[in-house]
């Protein structure tokens, strides 16, 4: 797995192969995995590209493996001890620093060098509509044991990554994700929801 996809979430086959494993649902709703990526997959192809469904739910594990797979993270570990919890309002990853690659928690600089490796870190990830077919996912803050981890040792410590990694753009707190003109990206208790947006009297989306 990349640095810089485990970086930003502490801050994304062909459909007929991928149906079988979507039927199946997620054991593990929270957790990322290698099997999210193609359930996840195929939600988005099944709504966005093939309109065969109108609406589909990607639950929080299966939408954040989804989007390291588009950073190129490769596999996901199986002893990767983070959590996604998804609400209306953001998207919290959360874990341990100790369940963390050792290289990821060298990026973390400050944060792995302050505290015990046992201590709770929980990245803060909005959504916004950034354009016409872009939405963007922003790492708005960490909190570490409960509290917020200050601004200015933060920013400096994403830009650095950003530098890095432009998929993440230079502050490293940014990933923007193409979506259909008419495709809508909302969040719901538990899961993302990707819906297509209704067509007015011309045909073209509202």
């Amino acid at each position: 797995m990349t640095r810089a996809g485990l970086v930003l979430l502490l801050a994304t086959v062909g459909a007929g192969a991928l149906a079988p494993l979507a039927a199946q649902g997620n054991p593990n709703p929270r957790r990322l995995s290698n099997d999210g990526v193609l359930r996840a997959s195929a939600t988005v192809d099944s709504v966005f590209l093939d309109r065969s469904r109108a609406e589909g739910l990607i639950d929080g594990g299966d939408w954040a493996s989804y989007l390291l797979a588009r950073l190129g993270a490769g596999r996901v570990p199986d002893s990767l001890g983070i959590e996604v919890i998804v609400d209306t309002a953001s998207i919290a990853v959360q874990g341990r620093l100790q369940d963390l690659p050792l290289e990821t928690r060298a990026l973390l600089g400050p944060i792995a060098s302050m505290v015990d490796s046992s201590s709770v870190i929980v990245a803060d990830v909005v959504l916004q509509r950034t354009g016409r077919e872009v939405v963007r996912f922003w790492l708005r803050g960490i909190k570490l044991n409960g509290f917020a981890f200050p601004e200015f040792l933060l920013a400096p410590m994403m830009a650095s990554v950003g530098r890095q990694y432009p998929a993440l753009t230079k502050t490293g707190r940014d990933l923007y994700v193409q979506v259909p003109a008419d495709g809508v990206v909302t969040l719901s208790p538990g899961a993302v929801r990707l819906t297509t947006a209704p067509a007015d009297s011309t045909g073209r989306p509202r």
